[in-house]
């Protein structure tokens, strides 16, 4: 009877630890997932459909340029935005970044704003040397104007709040009218601003299309439950992924690549975001 009830046990031990094994792998998934996302233009931009935009988020000095090769191949998008902490803050060696900016520069036109990591960290101006270097644009409170068959494309990078001077809601309001003043008429605004939860600056300085990252996620997605932490939002964030309406802005959000703090991330894969733009005639929804 004994020997039966030990084996019992250790059966049920077995299954215990196969599922918390499983459960465990499950959540550290590390695979990166693309998510790509039709955007509706606004009459007028017609000329922009099909315009492909990949960003890159986060990367956080992680080693994806391997899959990250095949989704660009994949992909083929005609402009690909970095929008900050492509490195950590206490990272000297920018190896990884620079190749993986390089890369990036093979398959399209690359822009890159700061994030607070980029910011912190005392060697910017030595990545930023070598973005340059490796072909990237650096947008630094700064418009290009990018034209598409014919139509133009308004792309605006900001810096991050933490580079402005001033209390935090100064800085806000000086980066939404930075924004407002670099917009120019008859185009597309597309913004890059690293933060997420600025929904309210981003609806009100007339941009389009925004992106952005910094939340990872959540860092802990739970099934069912959602994001469970972000910084600037706290406990069961609601800004950490996906596409949010400001205004007439679409804020589209990046899980990000990488991963800034020690604390793994559970459920929230890298991720690697695609946007098309569609004219009302080509948007799925009316196909």
């Amino acid at each position: 009877m004994k020997h039966i009830r030990k084996k019992t046990l250790l059966g049920t031990a077995v299954v215990a630890g196969a599922a918390l094994l499983g459960t465990c792998m499950w959540a550290l998934q590390s695979a990166l997932g693309i998510s790509q996302y039709d955007i509706a233009l606004p009459q007028g931009m017609e000329g922009l459909d099909g315009y492909r935009i990949v960003q890159i988020a986060d990367l956080h000095s992680a080693n994806l340029e391997k899959e990250l090769e095949q989704a660009l191949e994949q992909l083929q998008p005609n402009l690909i935005v970095m929008t900050g902490d492509l490195v950590n803050r206490e990272d000297r060696d920018f190896t990884q970044a620079l190749s993986t900016a390089a890369l990036a520069v093979r398959y399209a036109p690359t822009y890159f704003v700061r994030g607070n990591h980029e910011v912190d960290n005392p060697d910017y101006a030595r990545l930023r040397r070598g973005l340059e270097e490796a072909g990237v644009t650096i947008l630094e409170d700064e418009g290009v104007v990018l034209d598409y068959h014919g139509t133009a494309l308004n792309l605006v990078g900001v810096k991050d709040v933490n580079a402005y001077p001033g209390s935090r809601w100064k800085a806000t309001v000086a980066m939404g009218q930075t924004a407002k003043e670099l917009f120019v008429d008859g185009a597309y605004h597309v913004l890059l601003s690293h933060r997420p939860s600025l929904l309210e600056t981003y609806g009100a300085c007339g941009a389009d299309l925004v992106f952005s990252g910094h939340a990872h996620g959540g860092q802990v997605r739970l099934p069912v439950l959602g994001a469970v932490f972000a910084p600037d939002q706290g406990f069961w964030p609601q800004v950490t992924a996906g596409v949010h309406t400001a205004g007439q802005a679409q804020v589209v959000v990046s899980r990000g690549l990488g991963n800034g703090t020690p604390f793994p991330r559970l459920w929230n894969g890298p991720e690697l975001v695609a946007v098309t733009l569609r004219s009302a005639e080509s948007f799925p929804e009316n196909g």
